[in-house]
């Protein structure tokens, strides 16, 4: 739809109380002339609570001045706004967005998906008191202008943040430059190309979820913080992984190289551990009896080598798939030569 030229028709607020919760703009095209009648709307839908444009274009500057008569100076119950692939074509023309600073100090949660952002200003960020989660994933943020984002007071609620897909480098400036986010629980820097991680590294104090899947790393050293309880590092080039995590309840190893199961006695609080497609070749009842509160172990689509050892303790273990999820479908043998391909539970080995 067109709404390029859309004038908000006046109605007095009695008239009209719409229950409306959720309004999408989809595949719509918009100017900051139509933005600013679009906001009219927000009078008569007093119970929205959610915003969403994807695929949209704005043809216009970020110039949203509106009269004063008419102006919308916040978004009402509004909690969430939306924001997926935006198209600007005078993207760098575009302004400060310090006309719409007043309109979000108490939306909760923002995404902005796929739409060239570079920087929040730091006034801006400094503005979005309310706001607990915000995902500014496959965007072009670099470590200098996050620091902007990020600046001292700036997001003093946020929870959540995500930045997967963007160019940052380096792991430890990252976590150094959100040092002002206080209250900061959940990171998720997933799909950035970064250098090898240091020894040590500085993050926020609360910190107890970290993404760093699809990130490139080889190694994982102590600059991981001993805070978390959920770790995600799948996906990488890892060939072991031996860090001491004492909060530790979830661990993602997928898509990895690793050929044994790590020590369990590194995470004494340790819930569930996915570690699929890696090289395990086996495991055993001592290995998983070093794990002293595991629940859930995902460990199928590795390389097993259906030897006596391994076909001999699963098929004692008649419970394994109350702890393997995966179990028996994603175990199949890989050697010797006359097993392979057949499901780990069902191979018999020869006498000899």
């Amino acid at each position: 739809i067109n709404v390029a030229n859309f004038r908000f028709s006046e109605l007095s607020a009695e008239e009209i109380n719409a229950p409306m919760k959720k309004l999408a703009f989809r595949n719509a095209d918009l100017t900051d002339e139509s933005f600013n009648e679009l906001l009219k709307l927000l009078r008569y839908a007093p119970e929205l609570l959610q915003a969403e444009f994807d695929d949209c274009a704005l043809d216009g500057v970020g110039d949203f001045q509106p009269s004063e008569s008419d102006i919308v100076r916040e978004l009402g119950k509004v909690e969430t706004l939306i924001i997926r692939r935006l198209h600007i074509p005078r993207f760098y023309s575009f302004n400060d967005l310090s006309s719409v600073y007043s309109l979000l100090e108490k939306v909760k949660r923002i995404t902005v998906e796929s739409s060239k952002v570079f920087l929040v200003p730091c006034e801006f960020s400094q503005r979005l008191r309310s706001l607990e989660f915000l995902d500014l994933s496959e965007n072009l943020m670099v470590e200098e202008y996050l620091r902007n984002s990020a600046c001292e007071g700036a997001w003093p609620s946020l929870q959540t943040l995500i930045l997967s897909q963007n160019y940052l480098k380096s792991i430890e400036r990252t976590g150094e430059i959100l040092l002002t986010l206080k209250n900061l629980t959940g990171l998720d820097i997933s799909r950035n190309s970064f250098r090898p991680m240091p020894d040590t590294c500085r993050w926020p104090p609360k910190m107890r979820f970290l993404n760093l899947s699809s990130t490139g790393i080889w190694a994982v050293k102590t600059c991981i913080p001993q805070t978390l309880e959920v770790l995600d590092v799948s996906n990488n080039n890892l060939d072991s992984f031996s860090l001491f995590l004492p909060r530790l309840r979830e661990l993602y190893l997928s898509r990895n190289k690793l050929k044994t199961l790590p020590d369990g006695s590194l995470f004494p609080v340790l819930l569930v551990m996915k570690i699929r497609e890696n090289a395990l070749s086996t495991f055993s009842k001592d290995q998983l009896g070093s794990f002293p509160k595991l629940e859930t172990l995902e460990a199928g689509d590795n390389h097993f080598i259906c030897s006596c050892e391994l076909l001999s303790f699963t098929l004692g273990q008649p419970a394994l798939s109350q702890v393997l999820p995966d179990w028996p479908d994603s175990y199949l043998c890989n050697s010797p030569p006359r097993l392979r391909g057949q499901r780990v539970q069902e191979a018999r080995p020869s006498v000899l």
